[in-house]
């Protein structure tokens, strides 16, 4: 796992790859969540209290802001037709 940030000393997140979902673990490596950084949303796949889970939010939203998608400019798909 590259990118290791220690939360609390419950948890601790990080991600597999550089460009990949940041996971939320426990001390005992449990997943725990998900966190997409497009988005801003948070995949929950253990149960956790509701005051913990704001709590991991406001982190993970401080430490990993939502990144703005730039748009790419878009191929001129006009045809051109030669003169006749």
């Amino acid at each position: 796992m590259i990118d290791r940030h220690t939360i609390n000393d419950s948890f601790y997140c990080g991600r597999l790859r550089g460009d990949s979902i940041v996971s939320v673990m426990t001390t005992g490596a449990y997943v725990m969540a998900e966190y997409d950084e497009q988005t801003g949303e948070i995949r929950w796949y253990r149960v956790v209290n509701a005051t913990q889970k704001e709590s991991l939010h406001n982190w993970l939203k401080q430490h990993f802001p939502i990144k703005e998608r730039v748009a790419k400019p878009r191929a001129n798909t006009t045809k051109k037709f030669a003169a006749a």
